[in-house]
């Protein structure tokens, strides 16, 4: 059976414990973090929402020519951008997460 060592420093992170003065890694670090999750989780869903509302947009588009119809400018601009800028607002988040982990 191996002894349990008494708790030392931060609960949080070991090494990582708040200065006297009330300085250093702790409430206003997981205050940041927690706005990071934010941003990313917003980008991501808008990422999502635009990446289905551009296929939606593809679809009716294609639907349209194959009836002899032209499709409405903006929902050609819509098929158009909305993919690639969808994938670009994902992998702003996919790359924000990674940054964050290889800093922290």
């Amino acid at each position: 059976m191996v002894p349990s060592l008494p708790q030392q420093g931060s609960a949080e992170q070991p090494g990582r414990a708040q200065r006297p003065d009330g300085t250093g890694p702790g409430r206003a670090e997981a205050v940041g973090r927690e706005g990071a999750h934010a941003w990313r989780r917003a980008a991501t869903v808008g990422g999502a929402a635009l990446a289905a509302v551009s296929l939606a947009a593809w679809g009716a588009v294609l639907g349209l020519a194959a009836a002899g119809w032209t499709a409405p400018p903006w929902v050609t601009v819509l098929a158009l951008w909305g993919l690639p800028l969808a994938f670009v607002l994902m992998a702003a988040a996919i790359a924000a997460a990674v940054f964050e982990r290889r800093r922290g």
